[in-house]
């Protein structure tokens, strides 16, 4: 699972064996709340925001639709396709390449967005020290997936199941995200 410079990298361990006699097997693992593929609760830039333990699931579950945001580094307003506005979930194929300004973030949650998933690590750019985009879309109600794996999902509508798990206390939570079709 890709991490972000300085995060605490996925590791596990074995604390009960079957090959060592136990009569079962159990491990244990830690790693950052956003390791690989997560959802960021407000708390990850709003003071006094919820933490992961209390967000609501709904926008983690529904239809969703892939979208390629082409290009390199900070996508504006104006560069949004008119695919991605007046859709409740977006997920952004950028190759990790491309980011949200604020401006682009606002917009997509005055548009209905309740929900956007980027296959970046982040939706701002990597050296932005107070996350804005973030924060225009945890500020406004707008879940945020990050890290999502969509290099071999073709474009276009799904039925997305991205549950975060119920950590209280923690700023996000990994995902397993599913997209699923119909048939």
């Amino acid at each position: 699972m890709r991490v972000w410079p300085g995060d605490a990298p996925f590791s596990w361990r074995a604390t009960s064996s079957l090959e060592e006699g136990a009569p079962f097997e159990s491990t244990c693992f830690s790693a950052s709340a956003h390791a690989g593929t997560h959802a960021d609760a407000p708390a990850h830039v709003l003071r006094g925001g919820a933490r992961a333990g209390a967000l609501d699931l709904k926008p983690y579950v529904g239809p969703a639709r892939v979208l390629p945001l082409d290009g390199q580094g900070e996508v504006g307003p104006d560069s949004l396709s008119r695919f991605a506005l007046g859709v409740s979930r977006v997920l952004f194929q950028t190759g990790g390449r491309a980011f949200l300004s604020p401006l682009a973030a606002i917009r997509l949650a005055e548009a209905g967005a309740i929900l956007i998933g980027t296959d970046a690590p982040s939706i701002d750019p990597h050296d932005a020290p107070d996350l804005p985009a973030h924060g225009a879309l945890l500020s406004r109600g707008v879940a945020l997936l990050e890290d999502l794996a969509l290099e071999h999902v073709a474009p276009g509508d799904y039925w997305l199941v991205a549950l975060p798990l119920k950590l209280e206390d923690l700023d996000a939570s990994p995902v397993r995200a599913v997209l699923l079709t119909e048939g």
